[in-house]
């Protein structure tokens, strides 16, 4: 599923990026995580309708062996400054997944303490073939 914080064991709460920009201050450790807005099956149903048709009738809500993981970089604001595909079944399968998330609605901040902060967003989406 989508949206899940992967925040290792002893990993500090934010770390300092030497990119500096947008997010200078990355936060792991969450109060609310960042997330697509209405949840994860409202962004399954962007895809279905955003995808080039292709690739939007092999999408499966159920693990398969074919699984995109991509990680956003999600600021204060609920931009996306960043993205990379962490798990990846081809460079076509990829691009258009890369293509349909420059057309997302800016995406809910993820907060600590009452405030937003720059965090991350894993999309993981699964396909039949």
């Amino acid at each position: 599923m989508a949206g899940y914080v992967f925040a290792q064991k002893g990993a500090p709460a934010f770390y300092v990026s030497d990119r500096g920009g947008v997010c200078d201050t990355v936060y792991n450790k969450l109060d609310v995580a960042s997330s697509y807005p209405g949840g994860v099956n409202e962004m399954y149903y962007f895809f279905n309708r955003t995808l080039d048709a292709k690739y939007a009738n092999l999408l499966h809500p159920n693990i398969t062996s074919k699984r995109i993981m991509v990680k956003l970089l999600v600021s204060d604001a609920g931009k996306i400054v960043d993205r990379k595909v962490l798990l990846s079944i081809s460079k076509d399968y990829d691009d258009a997944v890369l293509q349909a998330i420059e057309k997302f609605p800016p995406l809910v901040p993820g907060k600590v303490k009452g405030a937003n902060v720059c965090s991350y967003y894993i999309v993981a989406l699964n396909f039949l073939k």
